[in-house]
């Protein structure tokens, strides 16, 4: 016979028991829930599915490029880019399978090298950003492969063009026709959808406007394929400007002389998609525009930590100072970045003077040679850049082989929007939830 003591025992390790199984139950119904919340299916594109997963990931990039964060409230707001840039790659990516299924293993190799210049070939910068902004490898590389692809893509559609093209190419080399007396433009732009994207289109201005790099926003966001070339779209006379651009010149009074200036951007609906158009550089009849000059420079990027911003800085002038007087060369920059490789990351950029952001334009376009300029701050970094050399563009020195280069890239641009328009409205979309 059970006493009152095994009797009350009993009852505690039953309770106990019940007690832990409940807790086993609502424990997996939770972490099921949490993990069904973490990932699900938001899109199928082509039988190829996009992940919430995929959707985070790639706003975090937009949101590293736009915000210089990637804090999950900053993410958030380019959800709806990022699932209209994956939904158009995976359209390439199945018009890449039907050429042949095994293409993205082709184009690895390639992806690799296009990934790891964008680090100035530095594996170690690429590990840091990597391990910063807890971004895979495979996830950067996407862009890239996709790329590679749809360049195959394009020219087995249109063999034939392409082969016309080139020719054309080498007969107005020959002839000398490239060299054009008019005015032209250097054009470079932003597109995204124009649907649920007021509030994007909203922050990329007040970036572009807080002197953010035109062309390294148009190289993460753009779902033109001129992100591909950062953004760029070649040389425009006046007629083959976009029309907005012309009746914002019109209504200026361009006969006047009330021009476009260089640096200008340019925001307007097209259809379903909105364009930021900058101005990068004007030639006047021809002639080279001082922003086309080549600028060897290098950003060094140092932390701030728990000092003062200006504290911070003065600190690292102090020692740059020291070490660049009465040098004719940026060389002792790297050995000075590997002895305080802790505190101190390197960037060489070799640029035009139009590819730079406004900001930085503006820190170092009074700066002498071998001189620290004022500093920029961005979050717990300061950057400070030291002008090394400068190359002044001359028209009669343009390059055959570039001039090829950029014409190919502008009748890619004309091929890849034709192309794209139809497989998008042949593509098999089934949206299956918002992210959320």
């Amino acid at each position: 016979m059970l006493t009152i003591g095994n009797k009350l025992n009993m009852a505690i390790i039953f309770l106990n028991l019940k007690f832990l199984f409940l807790t086993i139950f609502f424990s997996t119904l939770i972490l099921k829930h949490a993990f069904s919340e973490e990932n699900y299916i938001v899109t199928i594109v082509n039988k190829i599915p996009i992940t919430k997963v995929d959707v985070f990931n790639r706003a975090k990039l937009i949101s590293i490029s736009i915000d210089k964060s990637a804090e999950t409230k900053n993410i958030e707001n380019y959800f709806n880019q990022s699932l209209q840039t994956l939904i158009q790659e995976k359209i390439i990516l199945s018009a890449g399978k039907k050429i042949n299924n095994n293409l993205t293993s082709i184009v690895s190799d390639q992806a690799n090298k296009l990934l790891l210049a964008e680090f100035e070939n530095s594996k170690l910068k690429l590990d840091k950003f990597i391990k910063k902004y807890s971004i895979s490898k495979s996830i950067l590389l996407e862009k890239y492969k996709v790329q590679l692809i749809w360049g195959i893509v394009l020219r087995n559609k249109y063999k034939m063009q392409f082969s016309k093209i080139e020719k054309n190419i080498d007969q107005s080399i020959e002839s000398k026709e490239y060299r054009n007396s008019e005015d032209l433009y250097d054009l470079a732009e932003i597109v995204i959808y124009k649907k649920n994207n007021n509030k994007l289109i909203e922050k990329i201005n007040l970036a572009l406007k807080n002197g953010a790099n035109f062309l390294e926003i148009a190289n993460q966001i753009s779902i033109s394929s001129s992100s591909k070339f950062n953004g760029k779209i070649g040389w425009s006379n006046f007629q083959n400007l976009p029309q907005y651009v012309k009746n914002v010149a019109a209504v200026r009074g361009f006969d006047k002389g009330i021009e476009i200036k260089e640096g200008e951007t340019f925001t307007f609906p097209d259809k379903d998609k909105i364009k930021i158009i900058k101005v990068l550089a004007k030639r006047q009849k021809g002639k080279v525009s001082i922003k086309e000059d080549i600028l060897l420079m290098v950003q060094l990027r140092f932390p701030i930590n728990f000092q003062k911003k200006d504290l911070a800085y003065k600190k690292i002038k102090n020692d740059l100072d020291k070490l660049l007087s009465n040098k004719s060369t940026c060389d002792v920059l790297k050995i000075f970045e590997k002895k305080n490789s802790k505190n101190l990351d390197l960037k060489v950029i070799k640029t035009r003077i139009a590819d730079l952001s406004p900001k930085i334009e503006s820190i170092i376009k009074n700066i002498n040679f071998f001189e620290i300029s004022k500093p920029i701050f961005l979050g717990n970094n300061g950057y400070t850049y030291v002008k090394c050399d400068k190359r002044e563009a001359k028209l009669d020195k343009i390059n055959p082989k570039k001039y090829r280069e950029t014409t190919l890239n502008k009748y890619f641009l004309i091929y890849s929007a034709k192309l794209l328009k139809r497989l998008n409205n042949e593509a098999n979309i089934l949206l299956i939830e918002k992210v959320k």
